[in-house]
Order: structure tokens, then C-alpha cells, then sequence
């Protein structure tokens, strides 16, 4: 079991490497480079406030506790947060090479170091469906959250740019949809999976986890799950109509559910190191 504070801090992580694949969904050439700018910078700050606070635990794991489990994590969290400074430097040259190295360079360490966090979380033997459901549901968490946030994010740029083309908003509002339907069934799949052929230990924590915590675990789905789900239908109807200042309201009460899902599934990580 891990303390809440790490649970929580891979939350930081998560929104700022999902904004980043968010932002590679939107068209590099129909949108201003303000946009990547203020975006970028946005999910900058929260992937170096996520590094910051994750700082001193990596340095209690190294110096205090002399464990070295954590080394991977640790190399490309610190390689994630260098690429995305580069990023942000090449938003401000003309070196459209650089930029597209640095880009690919964030997604790859930061995906890498996302594995590793997955990693840490669960004890399992290598050959075992531990090893694939951790890091995918990880991973879909995070798509899910960067997408909603640059989807909230870009309707606001929306406000600024009132003579933009709906194809940026709309493709991000796939990506937020496939992401958010894929997690729910990815969801319930993993935990049948789990439950029959999961580790003892991951067996008693999905029972601990419904004698104990079903509330938690209920509420989490409906604030992170079913209520997103509903209000991606009414963006859907606002953006037919359309009407881009409604679709970004609508985005963010969807972002306000998805952080608040993520937030106690993170609960739920720490409480018995389940992904859920």
C-alpha cells in the first residue's frame, strides 16, 4: 500500500503527459501558436508542480530508504519534465525540427515513466494480467484527463478566436469520448479479470475494496464516469447547434467530474493499490 501523497501526485502526471497527447490531436497549422503556448504552458506548470512534489519522495526512496526500485520512474519523470522545457522554448523559434523532436521526445519519456509509476503500485509476478492492466489503466487515465483539459481549454480559446473552424474542437471531443468509453469498459473488464485471475493479494484487495469501500468506489463511478458520459451527449447537441460557448461550459463541468473521479480513484489506489 502506498501513502495518498504518492497516489495523488501521479495525478499531476497524468494531466500534464494526457495534455500533451490531447494537444497532438489538434490540427499544428489551423491553430495559432498562442494556443500551444498558453496550453502548453498551463500543463507545464502541472507536470513540474507534480515533479516538485514528487521530489522529495524520490529522495527519501534513494538517500534515506537506500531502495533503488524506483530508479526508472524517477529517470524519466526527470527526462519528461527536460523535454517538455525544450517544448516550450521551440513554441517560441522557428525551428519547427526541434520542436517536433522535443514534442515526441515528451510523449515517449513520459509514457515511460507513466509505465514505471504503474509499476510501483502493484506486487505481481511479471507474467501475470497485473502487468497489463496497471500500466493501461494508467495510461487511459491519463489520455482521459489531458484531453478533457485541453477540450476545456481550447473552447475558451474559442472566446479569443471567433473565427475558427469547429474540426480542432470536434476532434478533441472524439478523442475526450473514445477516451472516457474505453476507460468505463476498460474499467469493468479489469475487474472481472482481476478478480478471477489476479494474484491472491489483488483478490483480497477487490474484496476489501467492496466490503469497505463500495461507496467510494460507486461514487467515483458515477462523478467519473456516468456523469461525463451524459454531459458528452450535450456537448455533442451544443456543437450540432453550433454554439462553442456552451460546449466549453459543458467541458468543464465534464473536466470537474473527471478531476473529482480521478481524484478518489486515487483514494481508492492508496487505500489498496488497485488502478480503479
Amino acid at each position: 500500500m502506498r501513502s495518498f501523497s504518492s497516489s495523488f501526485l501521479v495525478f499531476f502526471y497524468q494531466v500534464a503527459l494526457g495534455g500533451l497527447f490531447g494537444l497532438s490531436a489538434t490540427p499544428f497549422h489551423e491553430l495559432e501558436r498562442a494556443f500551444y503556448k498558453s496550453t502548453a504552458g498551463v500543463l507545464f506548470v502541472i507536470a513540474a508542480l507534480g515533479f516538485w512534489g514528487k521530489s522529495r519522495l524520490y529522495w527519501q526512496n534513494i538517500f534515506v530508504e537506500n531502495n533503488f526500485a524506483n530508479v526508472g520512474e524517477i529517470l524519466f519523470h526527470v527526462l519528461f519534465v527536460i523535454s517538455f522545457a525544450a517544448y516550450m522554448v521551440s513554441l517560441w523559434s522557428e525551428n519547427q525540427g526541434f520542436r517536433a523532436r522535443s514534442f515526441t521526445s515528451c510523449l515517449l519519456c513520459g509514457t515511460a515513466g507513466l509505465l514505471f509509476s504503474a509499476h510501483s503500485f502493484y506486487q505481481a509476478p511479471f507474467w501475470s494480467f497485473e502487468t497489463f492492466v496497471y500500466p493501461v489503466a494508467f495510461f487511459l487515465s491519463s489520455l482521459l484527463l489531458g484531453t478533457v483539459t485541453v477540450g476545456m481549454l481550447l473552447g475558451h480559446w474559442y472566446l479569443i478566436d471567433t473565427g475558427q473552424t469547429l474540426e480542432p474542437f470536434i476532434r478533441i471531443y472524439k478523442l475526450f469520448v473514445v477516451a472516457l468509453i474505453v476507460q468505463t469498459i476498460f474499467l469493468f473488464i479489469s475487474l472481472i479479470v482481476l478478480y478471477n485471475f489476479g494474484v491472491s493479494q489483488t483478490v483480497i484487495e477487490l474484496q476489501r475494496l467492496w466490503t469497505d469501500h463500495h461507496r467510494l468506489f460507486l461514487i467515483r463511478v458515477t462523478l467519473g464516469q456516468a456523469a461525463p458520459l451524459i454531459l458528452s451527449w450535450m456537448i455533442w447537441r451544443t456543437l450540432v447547434i453550433p454554439n462553442t460557448m456552451a460546449a466549453t461550459g459543458l467541458f468543464y463541468i465534464a473536466l470537474l467530474g473527471v478531476f473529482v473521479g480521478e481524484i478518489l480513484a486515487k483514494q481508492i489506489l492508496a487505500l489498496t493499490s488497485l488502478p480503479f
